[in-house]
């Protein structure tokens, strides 16, 4: 088997339900026009009060260069809002700023439900705003985050302007799931091997983000009251310079065996991968992790350097979450070829929720 003639998953649906109301389960590739959760009947339809407390929706962007790594979220959780950004300094394996911020439900933190095309995820507070959109017939995801130096403790303001290319990139990874527990449905869209370009302002300092390797990734569903996950992103390049970024989840979008989001963006091809497996020290989180899959393909170390954390006990949020930025170094097969990664820049991610 070649690596082009690898599986290929079938086209995304027009809607998250079919015209019975019933959820679509499964795996694709490409972008679902809108998450229209509104469509689903009967026991996929929660009444008033669960859909307000079950209902999850957010939105991750990520982006990287040899030199420097930047992300942030919008978190929108029905009756409450967050957000954090973080920017790192990869040769000097230093953080070089951090920040979150608490917020209220309404218009100043918005997740829409279009993931793609269409896409508007938004949160502003008092000396901060953090936005990435995406015009209908765009094939560029623009970011804009601009954090005054109110909110950054004392340092310089953190700005990042940019876009993230869609055009000449792989498809969409798209994933519908059943929830177990006393969840629903969920619905995942990730993006990786995006082209980013543009200028991150941070510490003082002006770094570019032309030529560098991101991701997107859109959540939103029906989530059981306590979820817990371990994930994982990469995104950086080849030693010949291709454009690559890594998926990989457990605990989270597993409800059925049509479901799996594990999957590798190399070059212009999505290509799906087995489900994943994570070995980490839960108690020191900057430890090594491994990575693995259970189909073989994937034999990962990812070594981190700094940790994003957020601990909140809000009665009834609880929240336990982490998210280590580091290096991934090992290999991934996909058909008969094996790809090897060193010092390839990612995240991975321990997060227990009761929300």
């Amino acid at each position: 088997m070649t690596l082009e003639s690898h599986a290929i998953l079938p086209a995304a649906p027009a809607s998250v339900a079919t015209s019975q109301g019933e959820p679509r389960f499964g795996t694709y590739q490409g972008e679902l026009p809108e998450v229209d959760l509104p469509r689903l009947l009967g026991p996929w339809a929660p009444a008033r009060v669960k859909r307000l407390l079950r209902q999850k929706r957010w939105h991750y962007a990520f982006a990287a260069t040899p030199e420097v790594a930047v992300l942030f979220a919008v978190v929108d959780l029905s009756y409450s809002s967050s957000a954090f950004a973080v920017a790192l300094d990869l040769k000097a394996r230093k953080p070089l700023c951090d920040v979150s911020f608490l917020g209220v439900p309404g218009p100043l933190a918005v997740v829409g439900d279009k993931p793609g095309a269409g896409l508007e995820a938004s949160f502003r507070t008092l000396g901060g705003r953090m936005a990435v959109r995406r015009g209908v017939d765009d094939e560029h995801y623009r970011v804009d985050l601009d954090v005054s130096r109110l909110r950054t403790k004392g340092m310089q303001a953190f700005r990042w302007t940019g876009e993230l290319a869609v055009a000449g990139g792989p498809p969409a990874l798209t994933v519908i799931a059943p929830v177990v527990g006393d969840g629903l449905v969920n619905v995942t869209q990730k993006r990786g091997g995006l082209l980013s370009s543009g200028t991150l302002e941070v510490a003082g300092r002006r770094f570019s983000l032309d030529g560098g390797v991101g991701g997107m990734d859109y959540t939103q569903g029906y989530l059981a009251r306590h979820t817990s996950w371990r994930w994982a992103f990469a995104a950086g390049r080849l030693e010949d310079g291709t454009p690559l970024s890594l998926n990989l989840v457990e605990g989270f979008n597993e409800g059925a065996t049509e479901a799996n989001e594990n999957a590798l963006w190399l070059g212009d091809k999505l290509y799906p991968l087995g489900r994943a497996r994570f070995e980490y020290n839960a108690k020191e989180l900057l430890d090594p992790w491994r990575l693995t899959t259970a189909d073989g393909a994937v034999d990962l170390r990812f070594k981190p350097f700094y940790a994003h954390r957020e601990d909140r006990n809000l009665r009834l949020v609880v929240s336990r979450f982490a998210q280590p930025v580091g290096f991934f170094e090992g290999t991934v097969r996909v058909g008969n070829r094996t790809l090897t990664l060193t010092d390839v820049p990612g995240v991975t991610e321990d997060q227990d929720m009761l929300w």
